[in-house]
């Protein structure tokens, strides 16, 4: 059967507004340590005629199903497959066309939009607390705070990590917070808010989630390896003046093959106790001292051939996979289970990115750390700790 597409609107307050039958879209992106990314539709209208102000508004939420094969059985014969909110539009005249361009993002984006905050409180602090229940807090306040908000969680979806953490957040948005938690985790963790609005942290799965076949789901594969993000040496340093700490974190092995490449973390007193700065140290040069590995396949979808192809809207990143149907030395390659990074949906087929959950970390990492180097460097010690 032809995969149907429906695209729905609904207001910020949840209510119904209409379904765009002129609606269409190329892909969109799903990403760990994020959510659903931008999705581009566009809408066969008229320049000065486009539902503006009602379907066609900033904010409004945008859903998009879809029907097939694999849908049949479930409840309306529709998977929810994208929900975000309107971000930006533009009508536009072409020539003799004319249009509307709308960009959604998803709801995980707003996380970076407000302070984590208990009403005027803007510094928090959690001493001895579970990971996982750090950030269940960090969540209770974005509900808690938020009008109109979309984010929801249970036990289920958010799981304490078994290791307690010590940190102080002082003036950090909600999904500064929710970094500075993962960096705490232990390896493998990762969090993501899917289309349901659902917020997931949870460990790397220890069962194969897929098992893609060549020939068959997909018919080319790259394999990308990269040093340029190995850190292998971690300096940290928590400014507070009474009793600082500046420690070195490394792994030999890896600079002895690598050589030594650095990375600083300045965290001041946000960091109460040298047991969580060898977590945040120790963890990160655990996850950045091997170089990138970043496996690049397309995955067909399987609706308009049963023999061929996959059910494509089942993959989600944090889902493991392995490959198989290659001669045995690329086997041996793909043998373990690896972890889907990043999902780019399309109608006909998805791209796969398998890496190391570390990739979107350093990004992030990196990104926060440019320009306030100078400022956090002020009166450090001369001399650091191993």
């Amino acid at each position: 059967m032809a995969k149907q597409i429906t695209i729905k609107v609904y207001g910020n307050t949840g209510n119904y507004i209409d379904t765009w039958g002129d609606a269409t879209f190329k892909k969109f992106t799903k990403e760990i340590n994020g959510g659903l990314g931008e999705c581009v539709i566009k809408l066969a209208r008229k320049f000065d005629d486009y539902d503006e102000f009602n379907s066609v508004d900033l904010n409004n939420e945008v859903r998009i199903l879809i029907s097939d094969k694999d849908t049949v059985d479930l409840s309306g014969g529709f998977k929810l497959i994208y929900s975000g909110y309107i971000s930006e539009y533009e009508p536009w005249v072409e020539g003799g066309k004319e249009g509307v361009t709308i960009r959604c993002l998803g709801y995980f984006t707003k996380l970076a939009a407000d302070i984590y905050k208990n009403g005027t409180i803007t510094t928090i602090t959690e001493s001895a607390v579970d990971i996982g229940t750090m950030f269940k807090n960090v969540m209770n306040r974005y509900i808690a705070e938020t009008s109109n908000q979309k984010l929801h969680y249970d036990q289920a979806t958010i799981r304490t990590t078994g290791t307690t953490g010590t940190y102080t957040f002082e003036s950090r948005s909600y999904r500064e917070a929710i970094d500075v938690i993962k960096s705490l985790a232990p390896a493998d963790w990762w969090w993501y808010v899917n289309e349901h609005h659902e917020v997931l942290f949870k460990p790397k799965p220890t069962t194969v989630t897929h098992d893609f076949i060549f020939g068959r789901h997909f018919h080319s594969v790259r394999v990308r390896k990269s040093m340029e993000k190995v850190k292998n040496a971690v300096l940290f340093y928590n400014t507070d003046a009474g009793s600082p700490i500046y420690k070195l974190y490394i792994d030999q092995a890896s600079i002895n093959k690598l050589g030594r490449r650095i990375h600083r973390i300045f965290d001041q007193d946000r960091v109460g106790a040298s047991g969580d700065a060898d977590k945040i140290g120790q963890g990160f040069v655990s996850e950045h001292k091997n170089p990138d590995i970043k496996v690049l396949v397309d995955i067909l979808d399987n609706n308009e051939d049963s023999k061929f192809g996959y059910d494509i809207e089942s993959i989600n990143p944090g889902d493991t996979c392995t490959f198989f149907g290659f001669d045995e030395k690329l086997n041996e390659t793909f043998k373990e289970a690896m972890i889907i990074t990043k999902v780019i949906y399309s109608l006909s087929k998805v791209g796969l990115v398998v890496e190391p959950l570390k990739s979107s970390i350093v990004d992030e990492v990196d990104r926060a750390s440019k320009g306030i180097d100078d400022i956090n460097s002020k009166d450090i010690p001369s001399v650091y700790s191993t």
